[in-house]
């Protein structure tokens, strides 16, 4: 006789799921390390869901190439870019298994097979003792547990994609049974999702393993577009998607196509009307000396510029080089030299204000400029939203024609820096930086060849916008 679940699993498997949610299923129950790139918007999540349900119930499953394999119930940890993410993993695999009418344990009330102690939409408790739970992105966010264990959005995750892939590794390593499967659109050629699928020799920051010898230990399943449609028919609603969007990006995002690299965040045009006409700024707006400092190769970037009334004008924009040695009497040294150079700028300029960077390891000159100058010292933390609301200003100023660079050699690096910003359109948490893209800020060898250049001066600029809402009449 048939059980509820076995018939329940074949409407499923045959009136609801399609080919390629089937495939994913499949290559997920089938095999211990998989990696799988597939196409947006089409029923990855469901499949997901699915998977997870079969693999904490435990499963007697029969491979399409024939093989048969038993997998006891355990536990599934299911992470994504964001919680907010993951919880949406969880409820598709809440909805499937009440399809299941699967036991419920003595802590949910009623038909909810979600366990409310805990936060319905996090975690959900099945009636043989495992659970299915949802995670952030943050690779520490499973550190400590165990399970099978599912990563989604691997290449737009904010935090390092080869400490997921470590953690995720690390947490499935409890048992041979285990899953570790990491899921993924398309992303940007040179990033470490295109390395995982096409990458050659040593993995960055680990030479005693390839790229190669990684991608022998995983199953590789691509699940484009024409693994849905096979015959390459179709239906009317995607045909108009893929007129609408254009080829590039409907082969980026439903063909699989990793894009080439980061889009270029200021064109040549922006940049040549930053040194045409005459600045928008008044001649009595206030002053502001912005420092970017530097640490051991990465050199400090200064601009002074006049600010207010939504314009910038750029008065000074220069690279201090310092020392590369990585000890502390050097480093008290050059904050020394760099004060009085800033000193010099203060004599000759009259700034009402001096912003400098006060992240990390950058905040020993903050605090020696503090020490000398007083109240006139903004010490800012540079985190990647400040920097993103300062990209958003900077880039309507440069739009609107009212940041004013001379033209002329002396202010050429700052140029060149702006032509260097990038943005990465690859996918966010948060929508509300999308509309300028998000900003990259990439390092290039300097002329030197001791120093590494970090966008410097651009980044000095950039926080220079943290003044331009000043009203100068």
């Amino acid at each position: 006789m048939i059980s509820n679940r076995q018939r329940v699993h074949q409407v499923w498997w045959d009136k609801k799921l399609r080919r390629h949610q089937k495939l994913l299923i499949d290559a997920i129950i089938s095999n211990r390390f998989v990696a799988v790139l597939g196409a947006r918007q089409r029923g990855k999540t469901t499949a997901i869901g699915y998977a997870a349900g079969m693999l904490a119930q435990g499963v007697k499953w029969t491979t399409q190439d024939g093989r048969l394999i038993h997998l006891p119930p355990d536990d599934v940890q299911l992470a994504s870019q964001t919680l907010k993410h993951a919880k949406d993993f969880v409820k598709r695999s809440g909805k499937i298994l009440k399809t299941f009418n699967v036991g419920l344990s003595e802590h949910t009330a009623g038909d909810n097979v979600l366990d409310s102690r805990l936060g319905s939409t996090e975690r959900i408790a099945m009636a043989n003792g495992r659970h299915i739970a949802a995670h952030a992105g943050n690779p520490e966010a499973i550190q400590g547990m165990s399970g099978h264990t599912i990563p989604d959005e691997i290449a737009s995750n904010k935090h390092p994609s080869e400490d997921i892939f470590q953690q995720g590794v690390a947490v499935a390593s409890g048992a041979p049974w285990r899953k570790f499967v990491m899921v993924g659109n398309s992303s940007f050629k040179g990033d470490w999702w295109w390395n995982f699928w096409h990458g050659t020799g040593p993995v960055e920051g680990n030479p005693g393993i390839t790229w190669e010898q990684r991608r022998a230990k995983f199953t590789m399943l691509k699940l484009d577009i024409w693994t849905e449609f096979p015959d390459r028919i179709l239906p009317p609603d995607l045909r108009e998607i893929q007129e609408i969007m254009g080829p590039e990006a409907w082969h980026r995002w439903y063909e699989c196509g990793f894009a080439e690299s980061h889009g270029r965040a200021i064109s040549d045009e922006l940049l040549i009307r930053t040194g045409l006409g005459s600045p928008w700024v008044p001649a009595g707006a206030p002053i502001v000396i912005s420092v970017d400092p530097g640490l051991n190769r990465n050199p400090t970037g200064v601009v002074v510029a006049r600010v207010g009334s939504w314009a910038v004008e750029v008065l000074l924009a220069e690279y201090w080089y310092g020392p590369t040695e990585n000890d502390p009497a050097t480093a008290d040294s050059w904050s020394r030299a760099q004060i009085q150079q800033i000193d010099g700028l203060v004599n000759k300029f009259g700034p009402d204000k001096i912003i400098c960077d006060y992240s990390n390891f950058a905040s020993a000159l903050a605090d020696g400029l503090e020490d000398t100058f007083g109240r006139m010292v903004v010490k800012a933390r540079t985190t990647q939203d400040v920097n993103q609301k300062r990209w958003g200003a900077l880039l309507e100023m440069l739009t609107d024609g009212r940041v004013h660079i001379p033209p002329g050699k002396l202010f050429d690096d700052l140029r060149t820096d702006l032509g260097r910003f990038e943005i990465d359109e690859s996918g966010s948490s948060s929508r509300k930086i999308l509309e300028a893209g998000k900003l990259i800020l990439p390092e290039t060898p300097a002329e030197n060849g001791s120093h590494v250049l970090h966008c410097d001066i651009g980044a000095a600029l950039l926080q220079v916008s943290d003044f331009v809402h000043v009203d100068v009449g």
